[in-house]
């Protein structure tokens, strides 16, 4: 009797442990690639056929999707989401700030999902200012703690110039791109890339800080397109 009853205990706490909630950057899927006062930048990579841990998001994220999939999203405590199918540069913006949310991730396609993402570090008082205008840009997404800039470099359009009023990331999502701006603030942004790089691979990304006026170039004949996460 008594080793049934201690059986008993084991299952469930190794059930308790299997479906225990866990922060969102101690899920082996979701690694945090660089973080400062402001915001943290996540890469979300899940292999097909496998699932993110039941973790939990308590700040405002954005997210660009960097690959074409289909997943699936199950909220703690309720059954699986409808199959949803994300296209490579689709923008998101979700607001867990004051209200979170623990769910867990399945990718149920044939690629990798893959997402980077950006969590505003602010649970309030975020920025107001209004968008940016500039060549080839338009707003992709909005929130309270992001603002999402999708920028197409073609031919008739090579090149782009802004100022942003808020710390914004500028990520690659295709082609070849020059991004140019002063770099007086390299050194209080390190190891943030800052002022002139070369974005020549899809997922490199630069932080242009609050009120540098920045310009991007296309490379090459290819066209090229580039998110920007405007951090409020």
């Amino acid at each position: 009797m008594r080793a049934v009853h201690c059986a008993t205990v084991l299952f469930l706490a190794c059930t308790a442990a299997a479906t225990a909630q866990v922060p969102l950057g101690e899920d082996p899927n979701h690694h945090v690639t660089f973080e400062n006062a402001r915001f943290r930048i996540v890469d979300v990579n899940i292999a097909p056929g496998q699932m993110s841990l039941d973790h939990l998001h308590e700040l405002d994220i954005a997210t660009v999707s960097m690959s074409n999939s289909d997943s699936r999203v199950q909220v703690k405590g309720r059954p699986w989401g409808d199959p949803r199918k994300r296209t490579l540069g689709e923008p998101n913006v979700t607001e867990y700030g004051g209200k979170p949310l623990g769910h867990r991730i399945e990718n149920i396609g044939g690629t990798a999902f893959q997402l980077f993402a950006v969590e505003n570090l602010r649970k309030s008082g975020w920025s107001e200012t209004p968008a940016v205008v500039g060549l080839a840009t338009t707003v992709g997404k909005e929130g309270r703690a992001f603002r999402m800039y999708d920028v197409r470099l073609v031919l008739a359009t090579p090149q782009t110039s802004h100022t942003h009023p808020a710390p914004t990331i500028a990520v690659l999502i295709n082609g070849k791109v020059m991004s140019d701006g002063p770099d007086t603030q390299a050194k209080a942004n390190a190891p943030a890339a800052v002022g002139l790089k070369q974005l020549d691979q899809p997922g490199q990304w630069l932080l242009i800080p609050a009120g540098d006026t920045h310009h991007l170039v296309r490379l090459g004949t290819t066209d090229a397109r580039v998110v920007e996460i405007e951090v409020r």
